[in-house]
């Protein structure tokens, strides 16, 4: 039973982390292709695709878009992720909570 359980657990810790890496790539994605034309939209486009993960409180992720400039000059867009993830129950001697983070950047063409 513990090693259903523990399997189980593994397997949504490494979906929630697929899926805050692809909100990232999302937000950051819709910036430079310019289905986002701001930052609280590039934040919805990754809160969309974080909540298509079962399991997962799109809610409760942290999202943050920032601009900065290459070394090059070029305009970067930078989309960061934060999400907490919880197993299913408390394991003992195992931490039950991860902190994912994960950022994209996008070079972002004028």
């Amino acid at each position: 039973m513990f090693t259903i359980l523990g399997g189980a657990d593994m397997a949504r810790a490494f979906a929630a982390q697929l899926g805050v890496q692809n909100g990232a790539r999302a937000g950051a994605e819709a910036w430079v292709t310019r289905a986002a034309t701001t930052d609280a939209q590039a934040i919805a486009y990754a809160t969309d695709e974080l909540g298509r993960i079962a399991g997962v409180d799109s809610a409760a992720a942290i999202i943050t878009v920032t601009h900065t400039t290459g070394a090059g000059g070029e305009s970067l867009v930078n989309v960061r992720v934060q999400y907490t993830y919880r197993t299913l129950a408390p394991w003992p001697f195992v931490p039950n909570a991860l902190s994912l983070d994960k950022t994209a950047t996008f070079r972002n063409y004028p």
